[in-house]
């Protein structure tokens, strides 16, 4: 890894087979920090789609937006997002499979439709995981969204747990069951991770917990 003489000498093996140096930039710019309160907003919002419960995430869009009064058809903008969830639900969580491009497409037209005015914060991370899936899609058709995902929950775990004070911080009763639904999302992916290096059928098996709602009981 930090051998120079052998990453000359490969670096020598690709000219010689007549590969050619390109330099590709990868611009970071849309990146952003959460408020407490758009923090506080989002993990509500993940804990509604861990449960698969679009109704609940359709209404949080709506009372937590900058102008909820000037929402048109609540109901029916909370009906469109379980639809989505729902159909998320239904396949498998592969970036290969899982057209994010689509689903963020749909919920973008929700909200313009309905009128659901989004914060900056959550409009830049849209667009951020739109940018990725594009060029994940180019360098790796089969990468794992999940699994790429996986360090940050680990992070977020480690910020929720010492966010009181810092050391261990023991949640309360409602904060843990706040909490609860990321743990088992958590919890999936850890085991996802663990059996991918096994056969594809014990992650299928794996898989069939969040398809099928067995997670949840």
């Amino acid at each position: 890894k930090h051998d120079q003489d052998a990453w000359l000498d490969e670096l020598d093996r690709l000219d010689a087979q007549g590969y050619q140096p390109e330099i590709v930039l990868l611009d970071a710019g849309l990146t952003v920090e959460l408020t407490p309160l758009n923090r506080r907003n989002f993990l509500d919002l993940f804990s509604a789609v861990a449960q698969f419960d679009g109704a609940l995430a359709g209404h949080l869009m709506v009372e937590r937006c900058r102008t909820p009064d000037l929402v048109v058809d609540q109901d029916v903008f909370a009906m469109k997002m379980q639809d989505l969830v729902l159909s998320v639900k239904s396949k498998t969580f592969s970036l290969a499979k899982i057209k994010i491009s689509d689903v963020l497409n749909k919920v973008l037209m929700a909200v313009r439709d309905h009128h659901v005015k989004m914060e900056a914060d959550f409009v830049n991370t849209v667009i951020s995981i739109l940018l990725l899936e594009g060029i994940g899609r180019q360098l790796d058709p089969d990468m794992d969204l999940f699994k790429s995902a996986l360090p940050i929950l680990r992070h977020l775990g480690r910020e929720l747990q010492s966010q009181e004070g810092g050391g261990m911080h023991v949640p309360k009763k409602e904060e843990f069951k706040r909490m609860l639904p990321m743990l088992k999302v958590w919890l999936y992916m850890e085991a996802r991770g663990i059996l991918s290096a096994f056969t594809d059928a014990k992650v299928s098996t794996v898989d069939a917990f969040m398809r099928y709602g067995w997670h949840s009981e």
